[in-house]
């Protein structure tokens, strides 16, 4: 197989890009766990269309000044602690729906983003790799940067699991004990930004949503253990995503469509199964 065949070459890129794919899947499985358990789909999408704007601002400058140190991956962790914050802010602080707080951030940073990169040449090529992403693009710098906030995931998530878990299940309860509920609230809506960055390297701004989501929603299909689910779907998240890169390797077709596309027939059969089983 050709992608095996390029696998084991000694300037190949492929590598790189399974590495990518597992990073990312570790912080699928721990994020969107709670993303799914508080039903928050609807702020992954505003959070990660408003990536566009901090994008956008990147490669601007690196137009504009080529020794830019801002890169369009931090950029877009910078646009995404924003998000996190102004949502934050505006559903808890100032008492506002969320719904409305959210469609703002999700227009107004496509909207930035899309201002930023007009004038940039050739941005309607760029602009169609961030939409809906380049894997095989991915640098050492960017794995870099992924495997540190992997750790600091990592740690968050061991620190603050149990006032996650309050805050996903019984907001009520955490809020009796006397815990501040929004700085909770800003803390893992941090965490789920800084993961949708790091699946926008996978599957573009657009699909980001469904590869948090579905891996997710079919591992709690087996499961209703927190735990076992957030170790199930960081499995189902990298053996999708690998199965993808190979079949789009091999068929020539865009990877991160392909990877969705798995996720989601993978969560349809999980579906399906239990519903057999069911009966």
């Amino acid at each position: 197989m050709l992608f095996f065949t390029d696998f084991t070459s000694p300037n190949s890129i492929l590598p790189t890009a399974l590495l990518a794919i597992l990073l990312a899947s570790i912080a699928c499985g721990m994020v969107g766990s709670y993303v799914v358990a508080r039903r928050g789909s609807y702020m992954v999408g505003a959070i990660s269309h408003s990536l566009l704007g901090g994008i956008g601002c990147a490669c601007f400058c690196q137009y504009k000044w080529p020794n830019s140190p801002l890169t369009p991956m931090l950029g877009a962790i910078a646009a995404a602690i924003v998000a996190a914050v102004i949502i934050t802010f505006l559903s808890r602080e100032q008492n506002s729906r969320q719904d409305a707080a959210l469609s703002a951030v999700w227009t107004l940073g496509t909207a930035i983003g899309l201002s930023f990169m007009q004038p940039i040449p050739g941005y309607a090529t760029d602009l169609n790799s961030f939409l809906f992403g380049s894997i095989l693009l991915v640098t050492p710098t960017e794995i870099k940067t992924m495997l540190v906030l992997d750790v600091v995931l990592g740690a968050t998530v061991f620190l603050m699991h149990s006032r996650f878990l309050s805050y996903c299940f019984h907001e009520e309860g955490l809020r009796l004990r006397g815990v501040n509920v929004k700085r909770v609230a800003l803390v893992l809506h941090i965490l789920i930004s800084v993961t949708v960055v790091m699946l926008a390297q996978i599957a573009g701004l657009i699909l980001c949503l469904a590869l948090l989501i579905l891996p997710v929603a079919t591992a709690s299909r087996f499961s209703r253990h927190l735990p076992r689910i957030m170790l199930l779907s960081t499995i189902i998240c990298f053996a999708t995503a690998t199965l993808g890169l190979i079949a789009s390797y091999e068929l020539n077709v865009p990877t991160g469509t392909l990877i969705v596309e798995i996720a989601g027939g993978l969560y349809l059969l999980s579906c399906l199964s239990r519903l057999f089983t069911r009966r």
